[in-house]
């Protein structure tokens, strides 16, 4: 490798660790709004389990409640937290295989892991 090739690799890789650089703020806050899905999912989820038939039974049964909302399906609609939980699990897979092939060694070559 000559001087100019070696200058243009250089300046190649500083431009990746720039790049880097820019996308790490927005990295760490994806995982922090990752973490406040998870917690929200947690939250429906457990309505789910819990609340959510007795509840439904109790307005097929009579109880009047506003169910208006901002846009958005009703919770007590038949599938709204049901596909909120499944979005969610598809979402979990999916940062975990990016996760486990971003730490993968065989992805560097290196079969020894």
């Amino acid at each position: 490798m000559d001087r100019q090739q070696a200058q243009a690799r250089l300046n190649e890789v500083q431009a990746l660790y720039r790049e880097w650089l820019a996308l790490l703020p927005q990295l760490k806050a994806a995982q922090a709004e990752w973490q406040r899905a998870a917690t929200l999912i947690a939250q429906l989820d457990d309505f789910y389990a819990h609340e959510y038939l007795p509840l439904c039974n109790a307005v097929a049964g009579g109880m009047a409640l506003d169910e208006r909302t901002e846009g958005e399906y009703r919770v007590l609609s038949e599938d709204a937290i049901f596909d909120a939980l499944g979005d969610a699990n598809r979402l979990a897979w999916g940062w975990m295989r990016l996760a486990m092939a971003s730490l993968d060694p065989a992805r560097h070559g290196d079969d020894a892991g």
